[in-house]
């Protein structure tokens, strides 16, 4: 599953992420340590660990079916009294079938993690239900011994839901006799035990009140007076003593959340000098007299099982299910966000193209040839998507493509070339310059206005300006008459226009390119000209 969740997001990280290359690849990196980390922790101390700690309990459980050990409640047993509350046909029981229960005995609290993590993975991961400390007042000298007990158990308890990644809910019984008396029949439990919420102080006095009634009902008689008046001191002082131990905050481990607590006449015997003989003594000043011990075994705390809440039973195939339902739904719901996220920006990108095409005014023809091309591209994007597919990055029902290809056909034929540059402005030799000259007569620029207004309408345009003459005079003559004129000509051209000069170029040909014969007037008066030429400037 762990393989499967790290190929998931690395799937979705690279197919339909719409964060950058080197983010999704430190992320890439995250994601395969966490996965080996992962793996590596659990072959390292979950199944090798569980194993050891459940032998012993695989081999007292015998052929119970897998169904018998997810349905029936397992408590682990700690604290005082095991041999005695174990003890079956003269012999330790490690584990013990009773109730409706499997009742898993822990001599130590520190195996109380190794076991519950073993429970957790005999169940195919369905943790303990409960843990029951048993608390044998008789068994404790002194009140100090029966504290130091009850903190090593808390501390395992803790470490136990921290190892098992789940609330361990804590249950008390209290073992001590409360009469010298043999007891008439099964002793009888009195407590209160809730299965959904913690049990509280002020539930106290219903089981003192209880354990009157009984009395009562039973028609008194100096035992059952003596257990009701032994109840009455028992239940404050675990509630001083015991519960403080186990939920008091100001010690440095999880306080245990106690959902039952619960008493019985039964248990070692005493001398009168106990942990909680003394307390009595120490309230009342009288001492109370010693009990014999209780015949073993001492009877489970059946009611603890009735009023415990289930832990909600999975079958493997079923936690499988979800596990995978799950992960393709988290996976699912990036992918739509990112096929969302990716069509957000395509959609963003068009519009932000054809509002720029939209805004060039038609006489910057340079721009609206660029913001053009760009409307091109999406165009051709958006047709390679119709007729290939629409790349899985845009899918999952969110591409909306399809919806521009109208406005770009439109925005494209709407497009409207700039007329062609006429090819050359010639201008008479003669109606500019004196024969023989190379310096424009006076008035003669009205003639030029054209190629000024020609030149301003094409500012990127390259400007050639080239002098011919006829064949009159030498050729060297023709040649530096005809470079001159151009000059002048670029000059003024200059001048009006408002270009660098750097934008013209001007080229002198004499004699060498006539477009007449040079035998009659005509042709000479043809051959003596100015030409202006717009050349495309390459190199913007």
């Amino acid at each position: 599953m762990i393989v499967l969740a790290a190929a998931l997001a690395l799937a979705v990280l690279w197919v339909v992420s719409p964060i950058a290359t080197d983010v999704a690849t430190m992320v890439s990196i995250v994601i395969v340590a966490v996965a080996i980390l992962v793996l590596w922790l659990g072959a390292e101390a979950g199944p090798a660990e569980a194993e050891e700690g459940f032998a012993a309990v695989r081999l007292a459980l015998g052929e119970m079916s897998a169904r018998q050990r997810m349905r029936m409640p397992w408590v682990l047993v700690t604290g005082d009294g095991l041999s005695a509350i174990f003890e079956r046909a003269g012999a330790d029981d490690l584990v013990h079938l009773e109730a409706g229960a499997i009742w898993l005995r822990v001599d130590t609290p520190g195996d109380l993690p190794g076991l519950a993590l073993a429970v957790k993975h005999w169940r195919k991961g369905l943790p303990p239900d409960g843990v029951m400390i048993c608390v044998s007042p008789g068994s404790h000298a002194r009140t100090e011994s029966l504290a130091q007990t009850l903190r090593t158990i808390r501390q395992a308890a803790a470490e136990a839901a921290r190892r098992i990644d789940a609330a361990l809910p804590g249950y008390v019984a209290v073992y001590q006799r409360l009469t010298h008396a043999a007891p008439e029949g099964e002793p009888e439990w009195f407590g209160v035990a809730s299965g959904r919420a913690p049990v509280e102080s002020s539930q106290w006095e219903h089981v003192v009140s209880a354990a009157e009634q009984v009395a009562q009902r039973a028609g008194g008689g100096a035992p059952r007076i003596a257990r009701a008046a032994g109840m009455a001191s028992i239940v404050p002082w675990t509630h001083r003593t015991v519960l403080t131990e186990l939920v008091n905050a100001d010690l440095p481990w999880a306080p245990l959340t106690v959902h039952g607590v619960a008493w019985i006449d039964c248990g070692p015997a005493t001398d009168g000098r106990r942990a909680w003989e003394e307390a009595v003594a120490a309230h009342i000043r009288v001492q109370p007299a010693g009990a014999p011990a209780s015949p073993r075994p001492w009877p489970m705390p059946h009611p603890f099982i009735a009023a415990m809440r289930r832990r909600p039973h999975m079958s493997t195939l079923t936690r499988t299910c979800v596990h995978l339902v799950t992960l393709f739904a988290c996976a699912g719901a990036f992918a739509f966000w990112a096929a969302g996220k990716h069509n957000e920006t395509l959609l963003g990108a068009v519009q932000d193209h054809l509002a720029r095409y939209a805004r060039v005014a038609p006489g910057h023809d340079l721009a609206k040839r660029e913001a053009l091309q760009r409307l091109v591209e999406d165009r051709d994007q958006l047709d390679r998507h119709a007729r290939l597919g629409v790349p899985l990055r845009f899918s999952f029902g969110m591409y909306r493509g399809a919806h521009l290809m109208d406005p770009l056909h439109q925005a494209i034929a709407s497009y409207v070339p700039p007329p062609p540059l006429p090819s050359v402005i010639t201008l008479d030799s003669m109606s500019l310059f004196d024969s023989g000259k190379a310096t424009l007569k006076p008035g003669s620029t009205k003639r030029m206005v054209d190629a000024v207004e020609m030149i301003k309408s094409h500012a990127r345009k390259r400007v050639l300006v080239a002098g011919y003459t006829d064949n009159t005079g030498s050729p060297a003559f023709n040649l530096r008459l005809s470079t001159a004129r151009a000059e002048a000509v670029r000059d003024w051209l200059v001048e009006a226009s408002g270009l660098a000069a750097t934008q013209f170029a001007v080229q002198g040909y004499g004699d060498t390119r006539p477009i007449a014969g040079n035998d009659t007037d005509v042709g000479r008066a043809n051959n003596r000209r100015v030409e202006i030429t717009l050349v495309p400037d390459f190199g913007t």
